[in-house]
């Protein structure tokens, strides 16, 4: 390599390192990351820092001598080769999403997601990643937090959500009468401030009434808050809030009398665990020579299941994998594509409206018939390092998926079909997600105390509601005034605000956290129904024939529902023979039954949690790190809810507990950092972990099989010897 004269003779010595270690691997491999080079660097200068091999990546860049590609491990990062040189990248799952980032990718069109929260996690992972690097409370939020922690814990999360209502309803309120009462001549602060109305008038409503269901009043069917519009509040209509209405309500949406408890989970009974994953591929597929057509990628969906059985003193694992790439031969192109296997490009191509939901709707479903499998003990559980042979698996009593337990896509319109009515798919894939999901909650929650327990791991949640509870309460109770707008934004997110209330609770309190070593961490528990997601605006009006509202909807009462469902299809036949809906409705309310059940019956209990005993290295070494957002799938006709819930989060919390219970996830850093290993650590179940692993060995063993498949299909299709589509 010449060396320019602006380089020194260390960024000479390290790009011929470079090139040198590129060369030897070239043909190998994809290409190398920043932190792949930098391992391989640093057996030959240990004080490399990754600034410097960026630097000198991009003098190599800009010669020509190296190409920078999409790596394949990470989404939105980046490798290096030599031009020209190692693996195709239109292998198999070059292209590979993770269910966890398709989660992230639907929060701009799904329930609470913010477009605010990337911020927040931004802010977050720079403080935290301060006060790890400075071995002290530096930062300011961090350090408020941190120190509240034993008086925050004892108060009650029902209590509380009251106050912060009356508190949210006087704060519009008076926003709205500065307005009103500012000058003419003062319009530029007229104006900010109706744009704060309207930005803290969402986030109320968000809050209370999408999270809470604080619902509001429509016509003669009185609410619990009524929030109205901008327009309307400035025009001298005021905030309604009925409290005690709230109060009963609340009592039945939050599990638990103190913000934080510290529990002894119980001994772990569990003879097995299995946790889920899934992920989604595309597949190159060349075109013929001289085709005009660009290559279009075949969409591939795979999911796994890991099982870890414990006997005696040994943990054995077990895996179980949901494609076999001789069984493509059985679908034509339409049904691989509904059933969630392979959409193909023919298909892909012509017919798909609605790509990125049906993408999310079919790798759901291939999770979810996954985890069917598993409850109903038809999975191949197959040995994995050499453990022996499975004859008899044990029953299944904890099952922890990776993701949220309701599905990604979920809306009556979606069920229907009617969010893409020019897609014959969309609908069809959809309906057997969500009958799918119902058949995973009947054999589990649905089933009693019989049912294994049903739980979630959130990597990245999606809307920080513990966060808005701490900030206001650092305002209001602790009298920061500087914190004034800080329930609205709140500067941290609730991983962040969760770690440090935790990790405050046990340096206040070290006697009581780490008395037993099973003790653990957990939050009170926010439920949510699945028809709070399914629907939107809430309350859920049943009209008359004139169209008056005569009542809205318990959503306890079965009668209720199966009234809601005709009214549906009434009223959607009936727009759809006036032209204002793209497709009728369904044809029989039996069709719905599958949505009317777990609008019925199916929650889910969300908190957070960690074992004590891992906070002692926060407290010697300063070790910071973050768990998921937990959730716990409920039955919600159970008679003795609460207790159930209680009885589900103990055992569930039994299996995390355990040495090992709990592993940093290989993949997933909290921050957005383009290293897995930088960041922050999360922690996820270790079967949760084994089954992420499970879904990338499965990939490899089956890659070459599947494009082979693959391009068979695809020739087939071309030829007309399989069924397709006509346009």
């Amino acid at each position: 390599m010449a060396q320019r004269p602006s380089d020194t003779p260390e960024q000479q010595q390290i790009a011929e390192a470079i090139l040198d270690v590129l060369h030897k691997v070239a043909g190998d491999v994809v290409g190398l990351s920043v932190r792949e080079l930098r391992l391989q660097l640093r057996a030959r200068k240990p004080d490399v820092t990754d600034h410097l091999i960026r630097s000198v990546l991009g003098q190599l860049l800009d010669e020509g001598k190296v190409e920078k590609r999409p790596s394949p491990e990470r989404r939105g990062s980046f490798c290096f080769n030599l031009p020209g040189q190692g693996v195709s990248q239109m292998s198999l799952f070059d292209l590979q999403v993770s269910r966890d980032e398709i989660e992230r990718e639907e929060r701009d069109g799904l329930d609470l997601w913010q477009s605010d929260e990337d911020e927040r996690e931004r802010m977050t992972v720079s403080v935290m990643e301060g006060i790890a690097r400075g071995h002290a409370l530096e930062e300011n939020y961090a350090r408020l937090v941190h120190d509240i922690a034993p008086v925050i814990a004892d108060e009650n999360p029902v209590d509380l959500v009251l106050e912060i209502a009356d508190w949210v309803v006087n704060d519009l309120n008076g926003l709205a009468e500065n307005i009103r009462a500012a000058g003419v001549g003062a319009q530029s602060e007229i104006q900010r401030l109706t744009r704060e109305l309207g930005f803290r008038r969402s986030k109320a409503e968000s809050f209370f009434q999408r999270l809470w269901r604080l619902d509001r009043s429509i016509e003669d069917v009185r609410g619990i808050l009524d929030i109205p519009t901008v327009q309307q509040v400035l025009s001298g209509s005021r905030i309604k809030f009925d409290k005690e209405a709230a109060k009963r309500h609340l009592q039945e949406r939050i599990v638990g009398n103190k913000v934080i408890e510290i529990i002894t989970a119980p001994e772990n009974h569990h003879k097995a665990a299995v946790g889920t994953d899934a992920s989604v591929g595309d597949v190159m597929v060349e075109h013929a020579r001289g085709s005009f057509i660009p290559p279009t990628p075949a969409t591939l969906f795979v999911s796994a299941g890991a099982m870890r059985v414990l006997d005696r003193e040994n943990a054995l694992s077990y895996w179980d994998y949901d494609l076999d790439p001789r069984e493509l031969r059985r679908y034509r192109d339409l049904d691989a594509a509904v059933e969630g296997l392979l959409i193909s490009p023919h298909l892909r191509r012509e017919v798909i409206t609605d790509f990125r939901h049906l993408r999310s709707a079919a790798m759901e479903l291939r999770q979810y018939a996954e985890e069917l499998r598993i409850v109903l003990q038809q999975s191949k559980w197959h040995p994995i390092s050499g453990v022996p042979e499975i004859q008899h698996p044990p029953v299944i009593t904890l099952l922890i998926r990776d993701g949220r337990i309701f599905p990604l896509v979920h809306r009556l319109d979606d069920y229907d079909g009617a969010s893409a009515p020019d897609d014959i798919l969309y609908g069809e894939v959809v309906r057997r997600e969500i009958r799918t999901f119902q058949q995973v909650f009947h054999n589990t929650a649905g089933n009693g105390c019989l049912g294994a327990i049903y739980a979630g791991a959130v990597k990245s949640p999606e809307y920080s509601w513990l966060a808005m509870i701490t900030f206001w309460y650092l305002h209001v109770r602790q009298r920061h005034q500087e914190l004034a707008d800080a329930f609205y934004r709140p500067p941290l997110n609730d991983q962040a605000v969760t770690h440090l209330l935790f990790w405050g609770l046990a340096k206040s309190k070290q006697e009581q956290v780490f008395n037993h070593e099973r003790n653990t961490f957990v939050t009170f528990c926010a439920l949510r129904r699945f028809s709070d997601i399914a629907f939107f605006p809430h309350p859920l009006p049943i009209t008359d024939d004139r169209g008056k509202v005569i009542r809205t909807v318990q959503e306890n009462r079965i009668e209720d529902w199966t009234d809601y469902i005709w009214q549906h299809i009434s009223e959607a036949n009936q727009r759809y023979y006036q032209h204002k809906r793209g497709i009728p409705a369904l044809t029989t309310i039996d069709e719905y039954k599958p949505f009317l059940d777990l609008c019925h019956r199916a929650g889910v209990a969300m908190f957070y949690a960690a074992p004590t005993r891992m906070y002692r290295s926060t407290l010697n070494d300063r070790a910071h790190f973050f768990t998921p957002r937990w959730e716990i799938a409920v039955d919600l006709q159970m008679q003795d809810r609460r207790s159930e819930i209680d009885r589900r989060i103990a055992a569930f919390m039994s299996w995390l507990v355990e040495q090992g219970g709990l592993v940093p996830d290989e993949s997933h850093a909290v921050g957005g950092f383009d290293e897995a290993a930088e960041g922050l650590p999360l922690f996820v179940p270790n079967v949760v972990m084994e089954a992420h692993r499970a879904v990338g060995y499965g990939r490899e063993r089956h890659a070459t099989d599947v494009q082979d498949e693959l391009q068979r299909l695809v020739a087939d299709i071309r030829a007309g010897r399989l069924g397709f589509i006509t346009p």
